[in-house]
């Protein structure tokens, strides 16, 4: 039994390493899109509320042990390092996990990374219709063991922070391996840009 819960729990770490930490092709044209979802403050917000804005978007959960949390607080280290130019960036976090992540567990969660984050949530037809168009891949995994309405699980998923442009377009993705120091330089090489005009 014991032996059996450490091969699943060692396989699921596997797949979540290797899931987070291998490059998906991004298409310029087809990565991102529309989304409708509730914020962890209950408002209903669109990709168009944030128009404008240079949008950094990180699908996870809350749940999440490690990826997740170190994913954010990479992302919330680049936008303190680069000062009064992070005003040009809204930092969002999607959930993967809707079951779980209702607004006000994603209010607590986010509190704890960067001030302007907004936690983002939705029915999972919502969620898998948004994960499609960045082309996240996630999938639960459950102890074989576990009773079927069991909510004790992991998800395995793409872990990768797209940069979204002002018009809602696909610019560029950081890797789970991304330091915050070259996540920083990126932002502030995107910053300038629209600082010029």
């Amino acid at each position: 039994m014991a032996r059996s819960i450490f091969l699943n729990a060692l396989t699921g770490l596997v797949v979540a390493i290797a899931m987070a930490t291998t490059p998906a092709i991004a298409d310029t044209t087809t990565t991102g899109g529309r989304f409708i979802l509730q914020s962890h403050t209950g408002k209903i917000v669109t990709d168009h509320d944030f128009s404008g804005k240079f949008m950094l978007v990180y699908f996870g959960y809350t749940y999440c042990p490690d990826i997740c949390p170190t994913s954010l607080q990479t992302m919330t280290l680049a936008l303190e390092s680069i000062g009064d130019q992070a005003k040009y960036f809204q930092p969002l976090f999607i959930s993967i996990d809707p079951e779980r992540d209702t607004p006000s567990v994603m209010a607590e969660y986010v509190s704890s990374f960067y001030p302007s984050m907004i936690g983002l949530t939705g029915t999972k037809a919502v969620i898998d219709s948004v994960t499609k168009k960045y082309r996240v891949r996630f999938a639960k995994v459950k102890d074989k063991d576990s009773a079927d309405d069991d909510q004790d699980y992991t998800v395995d998923h793409t872990s990768a922070v797209f940069l979204m442009g002002f018009d809602g377009r696909y610019l560029t993705r950081f890797s789970y391996n991304t330091t915050s120091e070259q996540m920083a330089a990126k932002l502030k090489e995107f910053a300038s840009k629209v600082a010029k005009k």
